[in-house]
């Protein structure tokens, strides 16, 4: 017989914790004074199976392992939309771009897992930085700071007006630190804060799909709420089915993303049919050619080869491997320069050429 209610053992409490945004265990839900951490995806496959326990007769075990299969997770994908792509006449071309990385969890070293510090800032930059070239957008800027509003306010004003596009990621969650909505509504106009309706119904789905009917106390659900709070005349965009969670677009160009990595990068890569890119701009090429030889051999070479790629618009670039050799990268736009460029390495040094 299914008891009315129960404790979860201690290690399935810790497992818990262990989800995206430190989901507390849902037969505490009810009776949390305090404004607590909430899931920000509706993705299932990635839900840690905690022990058995149950909120007001219901089991959530169950729910947790019927949604951990393939299926499941289709369906739930399918829970949301993408939202319509706006017109983008009259709207500027996107050519340069800055990511700023906000959160004090990301400075202060306090964890090392891969949803934080070293290996976060590394996902921000490399996801950015990868989407960019791909789309033909040059990644001018990446910055990280802490959750302060003088810092937020500041570093925003001057990476929008500096450049065409700026993403943020970090301090759109439930609690007091997650300041980053708030911020961006004093850098841009000292406008109100406001309730999103559509993020309000997306979000109360997610939750609904993946635990059931659960009951949450008034300052539970006025944290979770929060995460729908936005900057008045912002734009509200959906660009993927994965997440109920939005990317919120500030003053024209700063998009607001979520500080947790696989929602970063889900949202990042829904982006480009929000953006207007000219159409017209080339994009760049890369090639990357492996040699066994040391850096400090290669150096001549790479003198020559700067100063020519100078007047060719060909960069050039090494990156050593430790006890493995030396990458060279070409990066330019015409498709017959790299070429050229690309063997003259090949014979000069040996090295053999690498795929991207």
């Amino acid at each position: 017989m299914m008891p009315s209610t129960c404790e979860a053992p201690a290690e399935a409490e810790g497992r818990c914790q262990a989800l995206h945004c430190g989901v507390p265990p849902l037969h505490m839900l009810h009776r949390l004074s305090a404004p607590t951490p909430l899931r920000l995806c509706a993705r299932a496959s990635s839900l840690v199976k905690p022990a058995p326990f149950v909120v007001k007769n219901f089991s959530i075990t169950p729910l947790l392992e019927n949604m951990s299969d393939t299926k499941s997770t289709d369906m739930l994908a399918k829970l949301f939309q993408r939202s319509h792509v706006p017109d983008m006449t009259g709207r500027p071309f996107i050519r340069t771009a800055a990511c700023l990385i906000i959160g004090d969890e990301v400075l202060n070293g306090k964890t090392q897992d891969t949803n934080s510090n070293k290996a976060r800032i590394t996902v921000y930059s490399f996801q950015m930085a990868k989407l960019c070239f791909e789309i033909g957008v040059e990644l001018k800027k990446i910055e990280v700071i802490s959750d302060d509003v003088d810092e937020i306010v500041e570093a925003a004003q001057r990476l929008s007006h500096k450049y065409d596009w700026v993403v943020t990621s970090g301090g759109i969650g439930p609690t007091p630190d997650d300041i980053t909505y708030s911020s961006l509504a004093k850098a841009f106009g000292d406008e109100p804060l406001e309730y999103d309706d559509e993020t309000l119904r997306r979000m109360s789905t997610g939750i609904q799909h993946i635990y059931g009917t659960i009951t949450e106390s008034e300052n539970v659900l006025r944290a979770r709420k929060r995460m729908a709070l936005f900057p008045r005349g912002s734009e509200v965009l959906f660009p993927t089915e994965e997440y109920w969670v939005p990317v919120v677009r500030v003053n024209g160009n700063v998009c607001v993303l979520p500080g947790i990595p696989s929602i970063f990068e889900a949202l990042l890569k829904g982006l480009p049919p929000y953006l207007r890119l000219d159409p017209d701009m080339p994009k760049p090429i890369r090639r990357l050619i492996h040699t066994n030889l040391p850096e400090s051999m290669i150096s001549p070479l790479l003198e020559n080869l700067t100063k020519m790629g100078k007047k060719d618009g060909i960069r050039v670039g090494s990156y050593p491997k430790w006890k493995a050799g030396v990458h060279i990268s070409l990066v330019g736009y015409d498709h017959m320069l790299i070429d050229k460029y690309t063997q003259m390495v090949v014979e000069e040094i040996g090295g053999q050429p690498v795929d991207v």
